[in-house]
């Protein structure tokens, strides 16, 4: 008997280690069902391996219109939750709805892969990734948006990964290749067809600027994308 407890122990702890669908869990069990399913915001910061730390962004379940934070750090025994603030300003922008952690079947390191796939059809190397997970805000499906940074910081790149299929639902590049245009450079001096394409360029990664500064150099192609 004492050994099943035991194995069943290892088993749990294993698990945390490489949680992204149980962090919902460990909010739950930290914070109650009515914060952990208004969860609508995972971020990371940059990291060359996987996150050891995960920022969580939930609805107040006491305070229409606020938010609580909450930091989910790895140490030996698991992921260890601490409450990091609230209140009505802790986003920029929030997300339109929570997110479903049932439909979440790719974990980051998962949606790492896609995104290297990808790289290296679009001759892009890059070193760390910045994760976001949220819901899509028109059908709610959970997707990975991630910020792709080369040695210096700098991102080179963004791609955003359905969670549930593992699809590729958007991607740009700092070398002017894009999904639906792979072996197409982007010209500066653009038609009206390439500026239309570029706005809805931009309005795909501004969508996933939830704090309203990301922090990160960018090159020629996100300068052009982002100004005003």
């Amino acid at each position: 008997m004492k050994s099943t407890l035991l194995f069943g122990l290892f088993i749990s702890i294993v698990t945390l280690v490489h949680a992204n669908p149980e962090i919902a869990t460990i909010i739950d069990q930290e914070y109650g069902a009515s914060t952990s399913e208004g969860i609508v915001l995972l971020q990371s910061a940059p990291s060359a391996a996987e996150p050891n730390q995960w920022t969580v962004y939930a609805r107040d379940p006491f305070r229409k219109d606020e938010l609580v934070r909450a930091k989910i750090t790895k140490n030996e025994r698991g992921w260890a939750p601490n409450a990091d603030g609230a209140g009505a300003k802790l986003l920029q922008r929030v997300p339109p709805q929570s997110i479903t952690f049932n439909r979440v079947t790719l974990r980051s390191a998962e949606a790492r892969k896609v995104a290297q796939q990808n790289a290296a059809l679009a001759k892009t190397n890059f070193v760390s990734v910045q994760y976001q997970l949220a819901a899509n805000a028109t059908t709610g499906a959970p997707e990975w948006g991630m910020a792709l940074l080369d040695s210096n910081g700098a991102e080179v790149g963004f791609i955003v990964v359905s969670a549930e299929t593992g699809a590729v639902i958007h991607q740009q590049w700092s070398n002017g290749l894009a999904s639906n245009t792979l072996g197409v450079p982007v010209n500066d001096a653009a038609t009206p067809g390439e500026r239309v394409a570029d706005d809805v360029k931009q309005g795909a990664r501004r969508a996933w600027e939830w704090t309203g500064d990301t922090g990160l150099e960018v090159g020629r192609f996100f300068k052009r994308l982002f100004k005003n």
